[in-house]
């Protein structure tokens, strides 16, 4: 419906003359006229009775004319709530791990923001998901995805991960007897033998834990001293080597007991809701996500 055409027809039935009301509304009366048939139309419903120059309205324009202004008032909060809504579209919200979002924020340079500015969550596992579901968040990125049938899981590229100490650092300790750094809170709901938030795989080999840390950095500070290993993503510490002296870059470490295990990988994924389209700044991220991976 067209909520002009109930504004035209509130002004004729205060006037009760279509030819002054067209004056108001700086409407030719053919005009105006017409636009009246439509909302006729519209209504299945006889509005007015012309008398004489005087307009009289129906029983079904009386109801029309004392809901009318109920109606335009809600279709206009309505336009605003939507204008509002595009606005905060404008705002890109993005969850994800402290390892993207302190290590991977290169990637935000090369997408089209056009306007857009980013807010961006710095959550845990689980978080990602509940964040998107409670609408808290736009998109999530992941490599613990945890399902839910309201969210779309979007996988993007396999990061490569690894065992890393300071370089020539816990020479000749076995892989059994390596001290470990691992994050504090044990991850849940991952369906996969992953319990570390580092993404540890328990499946194939246990773990000396010594040092238990909340915040990924504080774990490469630990390794940079040389007290411990730990189990980065390998675009990580390859972007640490880049910002660090030397002397505190990292080494892969390949005890001899692992010669037989596989390269560890593990899948990224961008997170939407269902209900959400996949936009232009979606595959902006994962085109992204690729290039730096």
């Amino acid at each position: 419906m067209n909520f002009k055409r109930l504004e035209y027809f509130i002004t004729i039935a205060e006037t009760g003359n279509l030819r002054q009301a067209s004056e108001i509304l700086h409407l030719t009366p053919p005009a105006l006229s017409k636009a009246m048939k439509l909302l006729e139309e519209e209504l299945d419903s006889k509005l007015w009775i012309a008398d004489g120059r005087r307009i009289i309205l129906t029983d079904s324009g009386k109801v029309l004319l004392k809901r009318a202004p109920a109606l335009i008032n809600e279709f206009k909060l309505l336009k605003e709530n939507l204008e509002n809504k595009n606005e905060k579209e404008k705002v890109i919200r993005i969850g994800t791990f402290e390892v993207f979002s302190t290590y991977f924020l290169t990637f935000l340079n090369t997408l089209n923001w056009q306007d857009r500015s980013l807010e961006l969550h710095e959550l845990l596992p689980g978080e990602v998901e509940k964040y998107l579901i409670e609408g808290q968040i736009d998109v999530g990125i992941t490599y613990m995805p945890i399902p839910s049938p309201q969210l779309d899981f979007i996988k993007v590229t396999s990061i490569e991960m690894g065992v890393y100490t300071k370089k020539g650092a816990l020479k000749g300790i076995p892989q059994n007897e390596l001290p470990y750094v691992v994050p504090v809170t044990p991850l849940q709901g991952v369906p996969t033998k992953v319990r570390g938030l580092d993404g540890w795989p328990e499946d194939a080999f246990e773990r000396k834990i010594t040092h238990r840390v909340t915040l990924m950095e504080s774990a490469l500070e630990l390794c940079r001293q040389g007290l411990v290993a730990g189990y980065f993503p390998s675009f990580v510490v390859c972007e640490h080597n880049e910002r660090f002296n030397e002397k505190y870059h990292l080494e892969r470490r390949r005890p001899p007991a692992l010669t037989d295990c596989k390269l560890r990988k593990s899948d990224v994924f961008l997170v939407k809701r269902k209900s959400t389209e996949e936009d232009d700044i979606i595959k902006q991220l994962a085109k992204a996500i690729r290039v730096i991976c």
